[in-house]
């Protein structure tokens, strides 16, 4: 109730100086209704779906004179029936130091080209913030961005022990800088230093991730690939030697109609090397605060890839079609087929690295100017193999559903 009150009495103030500086005030009210038989586990057969609605609704404020930009957003996510879930979603502060610098200070939102490594991960009804600081440069077609953050769950009188560090990161540093060119090309390249502290003390181990991600649009065609690296320390103290490398390439087929090929790899740990070193050594990767729906499927079924891959990896074979029927109506289908990246032993029986398919359709129809209807469904089509990761008895799982809708509505209040 406070932080309501308080966004209240802010939203007055900011109406009142309109006349003075640029405010404006927007809302978003989007409810979401799920009906989940296969969403991150696999279904047994004999088992229930579960369905629910949640909702998101935010409020924003955003104030802008001179050199400063200021933005509020006060948000309630929660499940229909829960408690109110109300807090501040955003609260930042941009100052325009010269020409080409800026530092923005504060909770906001993350996003880096498609969310690969950090991403504001919008599919969740919360979304996901960053208490941090950027210092921002551009200059004609080159952006760099160089940021800070740091958690902590309370103003410690000693020590920094952190409550939420088997789920959160403690800080990170990061470095992202793009350069445009006219012929079509954009590079990128990132630079993590990632810091998990380990439970109950407050040791940090810090992990680093570097990397490039180059992409190309012209015309009808449209290509990308990335390619990332990981070293240093896991949370548990263990060493890290992971990769990532991915590509696509898509072709528009005609003005209403989009095809996209692509590929990703994950490395995995490889349970035949008798190298103790090799052993003792973390070869999954982390995408850290990246998406995870947008890349290996709406159903969810891949979110820690050590832990659900039995630390062997995902390779993952995709295609896209895209299809604009009219300007308000959009379709899309997606096609995932995973395979292990490395073997994995049922007992001394290597299993088959087919873990199955995905198909994904999601189609948007505008209603009207800040109003749009999203429908999506998944049809998740597991092997035994999958079955056996995820400790599913031989012949009781089936086949995985998972339906949502999503009526999402942007209000230009002021």
């Amino acid at each position: 109730m406070k932080v309501l009150m308080t966004f209240c009495v802010f939203a007055c103030v900011c109406i009142s100086l309109k006349s003075m500086a640029q405010v404006s005030l927007d809302g978003e009210i989007r409810p979401l209704s799920e009906l989940r038989y296969g969403y991150s586990k696999l279904p047994v057969q004999g088992q229930n779906p579960a369905f629910f609605i949640s909702q998101r609704t935010r409020l924003k404020v955003m104030y802008q004179k001179d050199k400063i930009r200021f933005k509020l957003t006060a948000q309630d996510a929660r499940v229909w029936g829960d408690d109110n879930n109300l807090s501040f979603y955003e609260a930042w502060i941009n100052y325009t130091l010269t020409k080409n610098w800026a530092l923005k200070i504060g909770r906001q939102e993350l996003q880096y080209d498609n969310a690969r490594l950090i991403g504001a991960r919008n599919r969740r009804q919360d979304g996901f913030n960053y208490d941090a600081i950027i210092a921002k440069y551009a200059k004609d077609s080159l952006y760099l961005d160089i940021g800070y953050n740091l958690n902590n769950s309370q103003a410690n009188v000693f020590g920094n022990q952190f409550e939420d560090a088997n789920q959160r990161f403690k800080n990170f540093t990061f470095a992202y800088l793009k350069k445009y060119y006219d012929n079509g090309f954009a590079i990128a390249t990132m630079g993590i230093n990632s810091g998990f502290q380990k439970e109950n003390t407050d040791t940090i181990f810090y992990k680093q991730t570097i990397g490039t991600n180059l992409t190309y649009a012209k015309g009808d065609l449209n290509f990308g690939a990335e390619g990332y690296y990981q070293t240093g320390k896991h949370k548990d103290g263990r060493n890290v030697d992971a990769y990532l490398i991915a590509g696509k390439v898509g072709y528009k087929l005609n003005s209403k109609t989009k095809i996209t090929l692509g590929a990703e790899f994950t490395s995995g740990h490889e349970v035949t090397n008798a190298n103790s070193d090799y052993q003792n050594t973390l070869h999954n990767f982390d995408i850290l605060e990246g998406a995870r729906f947008i890349y290996w499927g709406n159903a969810n079924i891949f979110r820690n890839l050590e832990a659900h891959t039995d630390a062997a990896g995902l390779t993952n074979y995709f295609i896209k079609v895209n299809y604009q029927a009219t300007k308000k109506w959009n379709i899309a289908a997606t096609y995932h087929q995973f395979f292990l990246t490395e073997s994995v032993f049922n007992n001394t029986t290597e299993i088959n690295k087919n873990l199955g398919g995905e198909l994904d359709i999601i189609t948007k129809y505008k209603i009207r100017k800040g109003t749009s209807l999203v429908i999506g469904y998944s049809l998740i089509l597991p092997t035994t193999s999958l079955e056996y990761i995820q400790n599913i008895p031989t012949n009781e799982g089936t086949n995985g559903h998972y339906f949502w809708i999503m009526l999402n509505t942007k209000l230009k209040l002021i």
